[in-house]
């Protein structure tokens, strides 16, 4: 006998039974921190091939960034007036405090930086229970990248393998969600149960017929997320 009319929302388990993977740059911010960086800060135009390659995958994220990173000249006063700026998605606070509330396993997974991730949800008071992502090392106005993440079997060669991440940190017996937006974000996608997704990660998906549900702000997830696990840990009125 199919038990499909008692699940709740979207066939989303009780909390107990979820964990939960999110994208940073995009997804949590309203914008990409690293595009705008580059963009901005770049010493030269040299960025734009490498992004090209690896928007038609013939690269990497990770050569791509090196080669971006390059370039970059910011010192420390305009970095912190850069990331100052950068704003939240308006439902990011309220996101994770309902996967606070409902003691359910979560992670940040990011191809971004620690520097700048830890900058934006300190200043918003987000803290997540984990975040996986890259560093920076950082020579008067200039910056290297390191991949602590990196995996040398990682399908995309990415700088942060998020599939790598995910398998160290999953929970057994627990069905795993993923909200991104990005291009970073369909591998992982392409692995889990349930998947919240806009922008480039939802045509891509689309287009290769993988069912996900599709948001325009975290606000749009946490409702869901609410609905589903009425009873479960979610919000209680």
């Amino acid at each position: 006998m199919s038990h499909q009319r008692d699940l709740p929302p979207a066939g989303i388990p009780p909390a107990e039974r979820c964990q939960v993977w999110i994208d940073f740059d995009g997804t949590i911010t309203t914008k990409d921190v690293l595009d705008e960086l580059i963009g901005h800060y770049a010493a030269d135009d040299s960025w734009r091939k490498a992004e090209e390659l690896w928007q038609r995958g013939e690269i990497g994220s990770r050569e791509c960034l090196e080669r971006q990173f390059a370039v970059v000249k910011i010192g420390n006063d305009d970095l912190e007036s850069f990331l100052d700026r950068i704003k939240p998605d308006p439902g990011a606070v309220a996101l994770f405090a309902l996967l606070h509330r409902a003691s359910v396993p979560h992670a940040v997974l990011s191809d971004g930086v620690d520097l700048f991730i830890q900058w934006v949800l300190g200043r918003n008071g987000i803290q997540p229970a984990a975040v996986r992502s890259n560093t920076i090392e950082r020579a008067g106005d200039r910056m290297s990248l390191r991949c602590p993440w990196s995996d040398k079997d990682c399908q995309s060669a990415s700088a942060h393998c998020k599939c790598a991440s995910m398998a160290a940190l999953s929970q057994k017996n627990r069905k795993s969600i993923y909200i991104g937006d990005g291009r970073s974000d369909l591998c992982p996608s392409r692995k889990v149960d349930f998947v919240f997704a806009k922008g480039r990660l939802a045509e891509s998906l689309a287009s290769e017929g993988i069912s996900f549900i599709r948001f325009k702000t975290l606000a749009d997830v946490t409702r869901i997320l609410e609905e589903a696990w009425q009873g479960h840990g979610g919000r209680r009125d």
